[in-house]
């Protein structure tokens, strides 16, 4: 059981946004679903190149050369949320649950735990196979890391989330360490991708669309609605 009572649902799916203009939008919502809120709301979208460094990560993280930096045009920007350092990019899909958790009566593990179990879900249902591991909350497959999740707790609703690498360009990914446990068979911090696990193209529409149904199916939701856009992003 996730909930004493079956759980409402509505995701947003808001494209490609800059990661500030989303920052923005999930301050206002998280500061509306603090106030007695039921609903789960699930955005997922692609953000503009830019590096995110959480509370776990630092420069010494992001190996990058000053040209190439200038060159990408590559800013990096600190936030308030777990994990290290992550590159962004058209191609990552970024999937942000903001759960009001002292309705649902969940901890920050539990939360880590069902987003986890949740974006695994997706992938089995378009016949990826993750490996079995569980050093942390993120998701590894044979060539690598293929998602990471990165949340936070703020006023008593969960922010941030998981981001999956679909298919980006994938050129300054290996300078780029994000975590610090790695599992036994595997040798890089760095992130691989979908379309290096299976090498054949990777439709960013069919892995939304399992996202969708596997978050509603472990968050316990039959009746949930989907929408473009949000009224609240400029």
């Amino acid at each position: 059981m996730f909930s004493r009572e079956e759980s409402k649902m509505a995701f947003y799916m808001l494209g490609r946004v800059e990661l500030s203009k989303y920052l923005q939008l999930q301050r206002q919502l998280v500061e509306a679903q603090s106030y007695a809120s039921d609903r789960i709301q699930v955005l997922l979208c692609e953000h503009e190149p830019v590096i995110s460094v959480g509370r776990m990560g630092s420069h010494a993280h992001i190996r990058l050369g000053a040209d190439r930096v200038k060159s990408a045009k590559l800013k990096s920007l600190w936030v308030a949320r777990g994990g290290g350092c992550i590159l962004h990019r058209p191609g990552q899909l970024a999937i942000y649950p903001l759960i009001p958790m002292h309705w649902y009566q969940v901890s920050p593990g539990k939360v880590l735990s069902l987003v986890r179990q949740a974006v695994m879900g997706a992938l089995q249902e378009l016949s990826y196979t993750p490996l079995d591991t569980e050093i942390d909350f993120n998701i590894w497959g044979r060539t690598g890391l293929l998602s990471v999740t990165a949340m936070a707790v703020q006023r008593g609703v969960s922010c941030f989330g998981a981001y999956l690498n679909v298919e980006p360009e994938m050129r300054d990914y290996g300078f780029i360490d994000v975590v610090k446990k790695i599992p036994a068979d595997q040798s890089r911090r760095t992130m691989s991708s979908l379309l290096a696990e299976r090498r054949q193209v990777v439709r960013m529409a069919q892995v939304r669309s399992a996202m969708v149904q596997s978050f509603a199916d472990v968050f316990e939701c039959q009746d949930y609605h989907i929408h473009t856009g949000h009224p609240l992003l400029r």
